[in-house]
């Protein structure tokens, strides 16, 4: 197993370990989640350097890479929606996760040419990863947050519109994305 796969399985591993760090109610664990949330996003740029420039790319990696990453996104999407406070609307992580998954699939279709990810979906990544890291944050510090006074916004407001815009941006590039390769998709199906 070459450097590349052990990061993304790794990546796979971070899961269950975010989940478990998250929803234990305290800052410390809340910190380590969100380090081990940041650790998966530097891990999944480094197993996908690693693997062009060293040529070791291989089809394990290509079906394994993305599911790592939608998986640990997914988890803390999820989580993310039991935190009442944050008044996430469900339906924001419902669009997210259906249209990654989806997309996922469709670049899967052709291992000998895989569709590469565009400037939209590149923006929709690290627009989903900064949204959740201030998201894990804001539930990090949020008992400082309160006592500055400041939580109507912080916590109420911010999380809800900023997975709303998310939500839309990551739609748009689904549809973006699946316009762009109607040809090679309407293929696949023939």
């Amino acid at each position: 197993m070459n450097i590349a796969l052990k990061l993304t399985f790794l990546r796979i591993i971070f899961v269950p370990l975010f989940l478990i760090f998250i929803l234990i109610n305290s800052w410390i664990t809340r910190l380590i989640a969100l380090f081990i949330f940041i650790l998966g996003g530097i891990t999944d740029t480094a197993d996908g350097i690693i693997a062009r420039r060293k040529n070791i790319v291989t089809k394990i990696g290509i079906s394994f890479d993305p599911l790592a990453d939608k998986l640990l996104i997914t988890t803390a999407l999820i989580s993310l929606l039991g935190f009442k406070e944050l008044n996430i609307p469900s339906w924001t992580v419902t669009v997210i996760v259906i249209r990654d998954y989806i997309i996922s699939w469709v670049r899967s279709l052709n291992y000998d040419q895989p569709i590469p990810a565009d400037k939209t979906a590149k923006i929709k990544t690290i627009l989903q990863n900064v949204v959740i890291i201030c998201i894990i944050l804001i539930l990090t510090f949020e008992n400082q947050i309160r006592s500055f006074g400041i939580d109507k916004y912080v916590i109420k407001i911010f999380p809800c519109w900023s997975m709303i815009v998310t939500a839309v941006f990551t739609l748009i590039s689904g549809i973006v994305y699946i316009v762009k390769y109607r040809t090679f998709i309407y293929g696949q199906f023939k």
